[in-house]
């Protein structure tokens, strides 16, 4: 069998594993990157990450304008963005994981969060300002506390482009069309390479660290099913369909302890007419037309029976969008509607539903009947809710405003608003799988564990595979962040 020596070698080529190669080649190095899919298809899910956020700590506008030295001081002039501090990000990563998130791991994406992104600014990643999660307000910008601030230029397609040029530039070379197929251990357990498939054939690499940023079983039916439940074979996947688990696998192989929320994922409500994979855009091929439904929070949403089924306004939708595909995907057929009426037509708008195909209609009943809705069961669903409103503050969408129901199940918490206005406006989604949270035990130095909680010598981990970080839920913004922090510091390590 062919062999080939290098001193550290990344699986993947996603966000984690581009971050991973730059910091190990910025340790010194010799860096060779493996990817399974072919170049024209790079990225992983990075690349259907449309927004591709960033949450980090930062005390206000004067963090930010390191990250955004192209923003001329008349635009930072319109801006209002209150501090996020470390004990904002560690609280919200907390109370969003019911406390299960490990504590360490939690408060390592915290304090690396900021440092994480302007290394990155340094290494060559262009930020821009986040204006979609802007308010506009009396001729200012104004965004709500702890949503995300800055994105990476051109989103996601963007970030992977960047990294790959950053790549090419220091020389470190990529293999397309290479799966990883197997760890190679010696006699003391120490990782000494990898057996890679080209469509020529097996052959061997040998390094003295390897990392594996090739994400989780997402795009894996099977190990869908098995961990996360009936049904979740069936649910459309949002990103890649390359993210099957097999970095996972090999190092659970060779003794890794498998650690995390297994039955847990990443799963938001997107257009019901996205694909089965790659369904992060309505048009992949040149990424026209997101499919993530998140403006539900302000509005009402019901199953095909007419009912609703969670609490809308529990929080903003960059707290909740995580869990509530999910929630979708147990409804009867796996879909939901989510009904605005006129008052809501320019709030939704912010919310990027271009592309989307919605159900227009002058009543409930009408708007029943074109959605195959059985109109008595919708119209006592609206009725109840709208004699639930309590209108004793105004609605605001920029803070938890307090606009609650009260008397009818479930409960509406925040921003809730009679449907009484036409026309009323309905669009059907379904439940997007992201990534999946089960995956392999790392220390803050991203070493993948054995059963033992023992380091296992020359592996290291980073991206969607790594475990512990995040549990029934996640803060939006934080996927991304935790790819390069554990990338950064696992490239670094595998590099000494």
């Amino acid at each position: 069998m062919k062999t080939e020596n290098t001193d550290v070698v990344v699986v993947g080529f996603g966000n984690a594993a581009q971050a991973a190669a730059v910091a190990a080649h910025q340790a010194g190095a010799k860096v060779l990157v493996l990817e399974k899919a072919p170049e024209k298809k790079k990225g992983g899910n990075t690349w259907f990450s449309h927004g591709a956020q960033f949450r980090h700590v930062h005390n206000g506008i004067e963090d930010e304008k390191p990250l955004l030295p192209h923003v001329s001081e008349s635009e930072w002039a319109k801006i209002d963005l209150p501090p996020y501090t470390k004990d904002d990000f560690y609280s919200d990563i907390m109370r969003v994981t019911r406390g299960r998130s490990v504590p360490e791991l939690a408060e390592l994406l915290v304090n690396e969060s900021y440092p994480t992104v302007r290394w990155m600014r340094e290494m060559g990643i262009e930020w821009e300002i986040l204006y979609s999660a802007a308010k506009p307000e009396g001729g200012r910008l104004r965004w709500h506390h702890g949503s995300s601030f800055i994105n990476s230029k051109d989103g996601g397609g963007g970030l992977v482009e960047m990294w790959h040029r950053i790549l090419r530039n220091k020389g470190i070379p990529a293999r397309f069309e290479t799966a990883a197929s197997r760890i190679l251990t010696n006699e003391s357990g120490r990782v000494y390479g990898l057996v890679v498939e080209t469509p020529e054939g097996f052959s061997e690499i040998h390094c003295k660290g390897l990392v594996l940023g090739c994400g989780g079983f997402s795009a894996n039916p099977a190990l869908r099913a098995q961990f996360l439940g009936a049904g979740w074979d069936l649910a459309k996947v949002r990103g890649t369909k390359y993210n099957t688990g097999d970095g996972i696998q090999m190092a659970l192989d060779i003794g890794a302890q498998p650690f995390g929320h297994w039955s847990g994922s990443h799963a938001t409500p997107i257009d019901a007419d996205a694909g089965d994979y790659e369904g992060g855009f309505l048009d992949p091929a040149n990424r026209r037309y997101r499919t993530h439904r998140y403006a539900w929070t302000i509005g009402v949403m019901v199953n095909s029976e007419g009912r609703r089924f969670i609490d809308e306004g529990e929080d903003f939708h960059s707290y909740t969008y995580a869990k509530t595909g999910a929630e979708i995907l147990k409804q009867p057929g796996g879909i939901a509607y989510q009904i605005f009426d006129e008052k809501l037509k320019e709030a939704v708008s912010r919310y990027l539903y271009d592309g989307a195909t919605p159900v227009v209609a002058n009543s409930i009943k009408e708007l029943a009947e074109m959605l195959e809705i059985n109109p008595s069961a919708l119209h006592k669903t609206v009725d109840e809710f709208n004699n639930a409103v309590v209108e004793d503050r105004p609605f605001d969408e920029v803070i938890r405003d307090g606009r609650h129901t009260e008397g009818i199940y479930p409960p509406k918490t925040n921003w809730a608003q009679k449907l009484d206005t036409p026309p009323f406006t309905a669009y059907a989604a379904t439940c997007g799988l992201t990534f999946t949270y089960g995956g392999l035990k790392i220390n803050t130095d991203c070493q993948v564990l054995n059963r033992s909680d023992r380091p296992i010598p020359g592996l290291y981990a980073a991206g969607e595979l790594t475990a512990g970080f995040f549990y029934y839920n996640y803060p939006s913004g934080s996927g991304l962040l935790r790819g390069a922090v554990t990338g950064k510091i696992a490239g670094t390590n595998a590099a000494r």
